[in-house]
């Protein structure tokens, strides 16, 4: 679905990184409580469509993922993983159809929708310093999405699988108020390929307070924030036309541990 040629540019970059220099590292192990809305579907022929996804049984989920912190000075590297999964019950609002099997509107199905995401980008300071915080830079997005409804009654099911390394745009943004940080990260990418098309944007806000340790190194702190991922991917998948469009949100909590 999409070139591979930056993300082997991109971790090419990040070895010659690690070899002329000694990052302190940062981990950011979190846990939130995600939802997902928006619709998903399939057509072929002419039959089937986008349904929506909390009406199929997609709602909300437990979740743990993580952040991690490579500072050189500048630039510096940071990664967000995620892989939340939901399942439910439901009932689609619209038939879909992958060419084979067709599940009419108005049937009750089981739903379930997997969405790795993993972030990884260099960025570059322009106001660095200890306060204030402001950069820039480029890298990778990996997406790995599966999704299903299987029809209750005569286990018709269509699903689909896609996985796709993207290229990445991203700013980093922070401010130290005392022991308080106050920091937003967003990634995306917008663009098409043969006959497929995507719009990724992955936004992270955090506030953490910091309780014990100096201002760089060993320092440990509480951790509360906001992740906002928003997909849209329309893709041929066999003989069917996949169409997904969802967002992905909710807040989270955790520890920051910088070594």
């Amino acid at each position: 679905m999409s070139p591979r040629r930056p993300t082997v540019a991109f971790f090419s970059l990040l070895f010659l990184l690690a070899a002329c220099a000694t990052p302190s590292l940062e981990l950011q192990p979190r846990y939130g409580l995600l939802e997902v809305s928006g619709k998903g579907g399939f057509s072929s022929g002419g039959v089937g469509g986008a349904a929506d996804l909390e009406e199929a049984g997609l709602e909300e989920e437990e979740v743990p993922s993580a952040r991690l912190d490579l500072d050189f000075g500048s630039p510096h590297v940071i990664a967000l993983g995620q892989a939340p999964h939901f399942e439910g019950r439901g009932t689609l609002d619209v038939t879909i159809g992958d060419g084979t099997n067709t599940i009419a509107a108005g049937r009750e199905v089981d739903s379930d929708l997997d969405l790795t995401t993993i972030d990884a980008a260099l960025v570059f300071d322009f106001f660095p310093g200890d306060t204030v915080e402001l950069g820039l830079g480029f890298g990778v997005a990996y997406i790995d999405l599966s999704f299903s409804f299987v029809d209750t009654q005569t286990g018709t099911t269509i699903s689909s699988d896609q996985e796709a390394p993207l290229p990445l745009a991203a700013a980093v943004a922070s401010v130290w108020i005392g022991p308080l940080e106050l920091g937003a990260f967003v990634g995306g990418i917008a663009y098409e390929y043969d006959d497929d098309s995507i719009y990724y944007v992955d936004a992270d806000a955090h506030a953490r307070l910091r309780i014990f340790g100096g201002e760089k190194h060993l320092r440990g702190s509480l951790l509360i924030g906001y992740r906002l991922t928003d997909v849209d991917l329309e893709y041929d998948d066999s003989s069917s036309d996949v169409d997904v469009d969802m967002s992905i949100q909710g807040p989270y909590a955790g520890i920051a541990l910088s070594l």
